[in-house]
């Protein structure tokens, strides 16, 4: 007969030995798994904080703004005809390609040379002395130096502003009748940005100026037929007067 220790056999005490070996142990393993698994999360901590992009450096300071243009400048010899000018300046102020609203045009003569007409924008304003209407329907702004309308429903239509330009530059709008005055696009000339991008091979015809000067004066003299003449005369052989320069 099987011997009995306080009431317990000894297959049943070996079975409750082992069980708390069993217990011991898997407790041992469980109790080493916390500090462990503390250990994984912490270098996957510091795996991700290593991994963080940098906070992106301070931007640099925006690049000052160009001069605001009070007049524009052409070199003639160097138009191509392209009208690119032409159709930026519409679609700007009009929101479409339309020529004849456009606030300069490109004259082409008998198919061999191209004259930008422009506006000179000139300090003394012709244009607005000849207005006939008290007060005048336009004025000349003395910040920008651009030329604008009062009013507009107090112009007359009367093209005395159009006859008194220089360079023969102000015409008509074909719906209203009333000038179309060049207004620089608030000093940022939608022409001269055209200009620039397709003058990469003959170099720029069209530039903004900040500053007005005795140039724009000398410029506005010289009429687009006056213009004409000397670009024949000068860039093509032969020429008009058969001798070549």
């Amino acid at each position: 007969m099987e011997e009995k220790t306080n009431g317990v056999t000894g297959e049943q005490q070996q079975k409750t030995d082992a069980g708390r070996r069993k217990f011991l142990a898997s407790s041992a393993v469980f109790g080493m798994g916390l500090p462990l698994a503390s250990l994984v999360n912490s270098k996957i901590v510091q795996a991700a904080e290593a991994q963080k992009v940098p906070a992106p450096a301070a931007s640099a300071a925006a690049a000052p703004a160009a001069p605001r243009a009070k007049a524009l400048l052409v070199e003639r010899r160097r138009c191509t005809g392209c009208n690119s000018c032409v159709f930026a300046c519409s679609l700007f102020h009009d929101g479409v390609v339309r020529p004849s609203t456009a606030r300069l045009r490109v004259l082409r003569h008998q198919s061999v040379v191209d004259v930008p007409i422009i506006c000179w924008h000139c300090p003394d304003a012709p244009c607005v002395e000849a207005c006939p209407t008290t007060p005048k329907a336009i004025v000349r702004d003395p910040a920008t130096n651009v030329v604008k309308f009062v009013d507009e429903k107090m112009c007359t239509q009367c093209g005395n502003c159009i006859a008194a330009c220089p360079p023969e530059f102000l015409r008509a709008h074909p719906d209203t009748g009333s000038p179309l005055f060049c207004d620089l696009c608030d000093g940022d000339p939608q022409c001269v940005k055209a200009c620039d991008r397709q003058s990469k091979e003959t170099g720029q015809t069209l530039r903004s100026d900040p500053q007005i000067g005795g140039l724009h004066l000398a410029y506005r003299e010289v009429t687009p037929q006056d213009a004409i003449n000397g670009l024949m005369v000068n860039m093509y052989y032969p020429n008009l007067d058969g001798k070549r320069r």
